[in-house]
């Protein structure tokens, strides 16, 4: 009860010193071969306009789709659209189910799944914000590469699954969350010597154009639960584990390096003002008030229609433009077993 409390005061102030994101100009969006894609909720869409315009800026192109939880209004949606002209709506039930959990953000995964076969896809959570250049992923992208943010004290880098079972068994812990049993379990995933793993966190990742299939995502799944029970499996984070899984075993997957790309912990030995992309998540988003410091020098920096430019490139990436127009939904592809990372 207090913790909710607490969060709601947090997130009013929060809104009310950030609400100069709705004055910003919409997003002036070129279509190009990679899709920015986002659940996002009514509570949340101050957090998720700053989030896609602060990074948007940066790739200067792309396809946006927001994956609507149910919870989004008339007026949000009026919103959405006139901040971000082309972008595409869906609510989550228009989303074709598979055999896996519902809710969370398996809805969130399985879009992506669809979307990634013409298209390389960008995972952003509203709580998010990019507040200085990010050329690792500007040149991922390029490269086609998945990439994924760290989670909590990961172990830096994608590595062979039974390494990351040993690492978990060896850090110990009594947590029942759906992460941590995963990980002490992983030496029971069927082939689990030709696979990878990494710890890493989905609310930012991006995923290489043909990468892995709606079959990939059942077929992790279908293991998991097995091996955790479909009890455990079902609850909030397995997705998470899920879309590690997805990254790791992609060919020529990356990592984005701390403090570089953070989530934020208000951790007194971390400068997060020279950090250029922070997920400001769980309990300690909005302490310090960092997170809406930061938010408003980004929404000062918006507020001019020229920083919504590829002059903020780094470098001489390009986006390679779509051929296709965006459908009202990209429906499943048939399904393939995934390719094994490549060193």
């Amino acid at each position: 009860m207090f913790y909710r409390v607490r969060d709601q005061l947090q997130r009013t102030r929060f809104n009310l010193l950030c609400r100069n994101i709705f004055h910003t100009p919409p997003l002036r969006m070129r279509d190009a071969n990679v899709t920015f894609v986002s659940q996002v909720s009514h509570r949340d869409l101050l957090m998720y306009l700053i989030a896609i315009k602060s990074i948007y800026r940066f790739l200067d192109a792309g396809r946006i789709v927001v994956l609507d939880d149910g919870s989004l209004t008339a007026k949000d949606r009026r919103l959405i659209f006139r901040h971000l002209p082309s972008v595409r709506v869906t609510h989550i039930r228009e989303v074709p189910r598979a055999n896996t959990p519902a809710g969370g953000t398996w809805e969130r995964l399985l879009t992506i799944a669809d979307l990634v076969q013409d298209s390389y896809v960008i995972q952003i959570d509203s709580d998010s914000l990019t507040a200085h250049a990010i050329p690792e992923v500007l040149n991922y992208v390029a490269e086609n590469s998945s990439f994924t943010l760290l989670g909590a004290g990961s172990f830096p880098d994608i590595e062979p699954m039974l390494e990351a079972c040993s690492r978990a068994k060896r850090k110990g812990g009594v947590s029942m969350e759906p992460q941590a049993i995963s990980e002490r379990l992983l030496d029971q995933f069927p082939k689990c010597t030709e696979h990878y793993y990494v710890r890493g966190c989905s609310g930012f990742a991006g995923f290489g154009r043909g990468s892995f299939t709606r079959g990939d995502i059942e077929r992790f799944s279908k293991n998991m639960e097995a091996i955790c029970g479909r009890k455990k499996w079902h609850e909030w984070g397995s997705e998470q584990v899920t879309s590690n899984l997805i990254v790791a075993n992609s060919a020529n997957a990356r990592v984005l390096q701390h403090p570089k790309y953070t989530s934020y912990y208000a951790l007194p030995v971390v400068d997060y003002a020279q950090s250029s992309f922070i997920h400001f998540m769980g309990t300690h988003r909005f302490e310090n008030v960092c997170y809406a410091n930061l938010a408003r020098r980004v929404i000062r920096q918006l507020s001019s229609v020229t920083n919504n430019r590829s002059d903020l490139q780094q470098g001489d990436f390009v986006l390679e433009k779509s051929e296709r127009p965006l459908p009202p939904y990209l429906p499943p592809r048939d399904t393939s077993t995934p390719k094994g990372k490549t060193e």
